[in-house]
């Protein structure tokens, strides 16, 4: 919502608080002379409340546009309902696990806590928090894994290459976040121990020919 129409929504809510103390000053002159427009008033009773929101709702509303808490945040953008819990769940293991030192084989043996992570042994940490994978995978297992879907998800994206002849590798992404451990060094950063790092340049996402994500995210 631009400025403008948070402040007019504001200017609607004066209109109103008004309208509830003197019913008698509602008019359309009134509506005029607020900045308010003929469709933006529709669905307001006299009283100042409309049949499907009320005061608080449309006081909470004009809030939350004036700060950019909730207006400026795109539709589709946020999980909800169960995928909120997943989504956290592997936003709070992959952050509680950075700092591990790359260790080939790390966090194969179990989900329990392991003193390092490889890179597929990490992702498997992740997946596992949010409710999938019920044993550690590798990179030549990971897209067979049930509940991993081939394409990008909405939420969690895993970029996995295991193909033979090629160097085995695989990264993730939580809400536009990267985590890797080992791999490539580049400018988004990476080639140590458990991280998160920049955006990877495109040539080297395209580097990962598997592109998955955990069904429903």
């Amino acid at each position: 919502m631009s400025v403008e129409a948070a402040i007019g929504r504001i200017n609607q809510i004066l209109q109103m608080q008004q309208q509830l103390l003197d019913p008698q000053s509602a008019s359309p002159a009134a509506a005029s002379t607020a900045g308010a427009s003929p469709a933006a008033t529709s669905g307001y009773t006299s009283a100042g409340v409309g049949s499907s929101s009320s005061f608080s709702d449309v006081l909470a509303s004009a809030q939350a546009a004036a700060t950019g808490t909730a207006a400026d945040v795109p539709t589709g953008s946020m999980p909800s309902g169960d995928a909120t819990s997943k989504v956290q769940a592997m936003v709070s293991t992959a952050n509680s696990l950075i700092g591990k030192p790359y260790v080939f084989g790390g966090g194969h043996g179990s989900f329990g806590p392991s003193s390092g992570y490889d890179c597929s042994g990490f992702v498997s940490a992740v997946l596992h928090a949010g409710g999938y994978l019920s044993a550690p995978a590798d990179t030549t297992s990971m897209p067979s894994q049930p509940g991993i879907e081939p394409g990008r998800g909405q939420y969690v994206t895993v970029y996995d290459r295991a193909q033979p002849g090629e160097n085995g590798h695989v990264i993730m992404e939580i809400n536009g976040q990267f985590y890797e451990s080992g791999g490539e060094r580049g400018a988004w950063g990476g080639g140590g121990g458990v991280a998160k790092i920049g955006q990877p340049s495109a040539a080297y996402l395209a580097t990962f020919p598997n592109v998955l994500h955990p069904a429903g995210l």
